[in-house]
């Protein structure tokens, strides 16, 4: 088994942890390539209406007043704005970084797409992944784990994967990560997923798939997006169209991310990720369908190791800093809606 400082957690499956305000816990750009991703994020859809009027200047000082209180090497990459135009607010929105399981999302896509009018049946290659003890997705668990693993999935249908995956539907945390292994498997593995992604849509360029959920960090290298990236992403599904992706099969994917609606956000659709090896990161990204129209947001934040108060404190430290940052940004999103 690896040692724990060479695995991610890719926490959590939704619902194991509660926070306050709503919020569940768990390679770089070109300069053209990162200008180029702005406008296409920003064109690809028809005209929506503006974005918020956010003071950007007071914004920006309350997200650095919550940098400065946690201190301890953060960096942070930040998007805010509606399902169609530009950012109302961003910071370092092109910089590519660890998504944990927020990419899952886009995984999400591309299991549906491509087996669009066939969620309810057995999901094809399942049962030959799990069989083999020394395939990548699985080879890392321990014979236990494995066995939990295949009580879990064997035979289980496309749907019933991707909820899994997505921590929709309740499973142990290996279960949950697993559940992506098996989809990335399907899909041809992690360089194939990475094509299919970026084919996806232009915006979707600096997306990277490089390891199997809860492999070695260090192996292959991380599973990367910027900000921007998720952002065009949960743009698209926001808006409800996204190429290749019928208005069924566009229905199963929001349904997947849907979440506890807020009494004052309104309907919530999401998927965070946690990572609690080195360099900690936390995501939060998703969307809100506000009175005033869906808004977009995503925060993914790194720490490159552990404070003085160790792991799991720092750990749950960035966790409740990644939702403060999420929560500045939509209530600022919000008060700027007309």
């Amino acid at each position: 088994m690896e040692q724990p400082r060479n695995r991610g957690i890719e926490y959590p499956a939704h619902g194991m942890h509660t926070l306050p305000l709503r919020w569940s816990r768990r390679r770089w750009l070109c300069v053209p390539a990162a200008a180029a991703m702005h406008v296409l994020a920003a064109s690809s859809l028809p005209a929506q209406p503006p974005a918020p009027r956010v003071d950007a200047t007071a914004l920006s000082a309350r997200v650095d007043d919550v940098l400065r209180a946690h201190g301890q090497g953060i960096e942070a990459g930040l998007w805010l704005g509606r399902a169609a135009g530009a950012a109302a607010f961003e910071r370092d929105a092109a910089t590519p970084r660890a998504t944990a399981s927020a990419i899952k999302t886009f995984y999400l896509v591309e299991l549906f797409a491509r087996f669009a009018g066939a969620l309810d049946r057995p999901l094809p290659g399942v049962d030959g992944v799990l069989a083999d003890d020394t395939h990548a997705a699985i080879g890392h668990f321990t014979p236990e784990q494995r066995a939990e693993i295949r009580r879990a999935l064997n035979g289980a249908t496309a749907r019933r994967v991707a909820l899994t995956m997505m921590g929709t539907a309740p499973a142990s945390n290996v279960v949950y990560n697993a559940a992506a292994n098996v989809v990335t498997a399907v899909l041809g593995g992690p360089d194939a997923l990475t094509a299919l992604i970026r084919k996806r849509d232009p915006a979707f360029a600096a997306v990277s798939v490089r390891r199997y959920m809860l492999r070695d960090r260090h192996e292959h290298g991380d599973n990367e997006a910027p900000p921007i990236a998720l952002a065009a992403l949960y743009q698209r599904l926001a808006a409800g169209r996204l190429a290749g992706v019928d208005a069924t099969t566009m229905d199963a994917i929001r349904e997947a991310l849907r979440r506890a609606d807020d009494p004052v956000l309104g309907r919530h659709y999401d998927k965070n990720g946690d990572l609690d090896t080195d360099p900690l990161a936390m995501v939060r990204a998703g969307w809100y369908d506000t009175a005033g129209g869906p808004l977009v947001y995503v925060v993914m934040t790194t720490q490159p190791t552990p404070g003085p108060s160790g792991r799991e404190a720092s750990s749950e430290q960035l966790a409740k800093t990644a939702d403060a940052l999420a929560h500045t940004i939509v209530e600022a999103g919000r008060a700027a809606l007309p």
